[in-house]
């Protein structure tokens, strides 16, 4: 069922009136509880007991399942109207992260495309329901594969797989350098969806690295700038996000979180695969913040005025579509939209969760509380979707 956008709207509670700029909350290594510090915070910001009043929030939802799973470390960043507040936390007894730990973003990447594709949509390079086949010139597509329009390369009804189907088995086998850009372009020219002959377009939702992965190259190829570039330019540039990038330079390596697999053991970096627009980036709480208040609409982030055509592309990407049959949520391009339950005083929130091997993380986007919340854990599979929304409900 196709939807039109529409965005819940709640009047932010009187139990919390702000939080602080730059208050970092750490806490103590082996307890998954958040200290308060403050680190020279401006006198715009609000300090220790006001902070406290955030802080049990934040414990109970996040800290307690931090220490109970042994997350070997996480970080929360909360933007409320503006002002940060950040905690970090450790479960195994290892350091908290902080504010500026570099972690592994996975699939959020996603929605860093989709706003460039709405901003190419905006200029005229670009065309929602045209054929994928007009932005590949060097490529013959199956005449399946041609039906389909990069809006469904966004919304994941192109029918696309979550991956291509030749990649190697193994994950330290898949970065770009073994399977390229040329393998995975190559694997879209013999790609046909559908079903027996029928195109079936748009096709059920079935969520796709590769589709979002194709959809950076469409969008490099009008905008005449590599994928990266664009994200620079057009993204964490103008919002001062400077630890958001695919390849962290060598003076900043002590920054990056060492990533754990679900039992515990450590695993390799997250690799820069062919599909590199759909998973590639690396950034931190306070980067993300930076990003989360610029999908709230601000019109400054980081002292910087936002350019308009972020905030539009970004409204637009976030903007509900359609909901898939069976799931719960509503689909946008790469956003998803919990509709939450009016009955019980739970609005809408828009999200964007991200998982590597070693991580999982989410960005949640509250527009009536003008709230975004950050989370990420060094563990995959966390039920980080339902530690981000509990916590962006619970703040009032």
């Amino acid at each position: 069922m196709r939807i039109p956008p529409h965005a819940g709207r709640e009047r932010p509670g009187l139990g919390l009136r702000a939080l602080a700029v730059c208050l970092f909350l750490i806490g103590p290594a082996n307890s998954g509880k958040a200290l308060a510090q403050d680190f020279g915070a401006p006198a715009s910001a609000l300090y220790g007991e006001d902070a406290a009043s955030l802080q049990p929030f934040v414990d109970r939802i996040v800290g307690e399942a931090v220490a109970r799973e042994a997350i070997p470390g996480a970080i929360v960043g909360v933007s409320w109207r503006g002002r940060r507040a950040f905690f970090g936390y450790s479960g195994t007894g290892g350091a908290p992260y902080g504010p500026e730990t570099i972690v592994e973003i996975g699939s959020i990447t996603k929605v860093f495309t989709t706003a460039l594709f709405a901003e190419a949509v905006q200029e005229g390079a670009m065309q929602r329901d045209a054929s994928i086949q007009d932005y590949l010139p060097r490529l013959r597509l199956h005449a399946c594969a041609a039906a389909v329009t990069p809006l469904q390369l966004a919304d994941f009804t192109s029918g696309m797989p979550e991956l291509p189907g030749d990649v190697p088995r193994r994950l330290a086998e898949r970065g770009i350098d073994t399977y390229t850009s040329e393998d995975f372009l190559a694997w879209v020219g013999r790609w046909a969806p559908g079903d027996g002959g029928r195109c079936n377009l748009p096709a059920p939702y079935r969520y796709s690295n590769a589709s979002v992965g194709l959809l950076g190259y469409l969008v490099a190829e009008r905008l005449g700038a590599r994928w990266e570039e664009l994200v620079r330019a057009r993204i964490t540039g103008p919002l001062r996000m400077s630890s958001t990038t695919v390849r962290v330079p060598p003076d900043q390596a002590g920054r990056i979180a060492q990533g754990f697999g679900p039992e515990g053991g450590q695993v390799i970096p997250w690799p820069v695969f062919a599909w590199y627009a759909a998973g590639a980036l690396r950034s931190t709480a306070s980067d993300m913040l930076a990003f989360g208040e610029a999908a709230l609409g601000h019109e400054r982030v980081n002292g910087e005025r936002v350019p308009p055509a972020l905030t539009t592309a970004l409204a637009t990407a976030m903007a509900p579509i359609y909901q898939p049959e069976g799931q719960p949520f509503v689909q946008g391009m790469a956003w998803i939209e919990n509709p939450g339950d009016p009955e019980a005083g739970t609005h809408p929130v828009t999200l964007k969760i991200g998982g590597t091997d070693g991580f999982n993380s989410i960005l949640v986007i509250n527009p009536g509380k003008d709230l975004a919340v950050f989370i990420a854990g060094s563990r995959p599979k966390m039920q980080i979707e339902r530690l981000g929304v509990s916590l962006s409900r619970q703040i009032r």
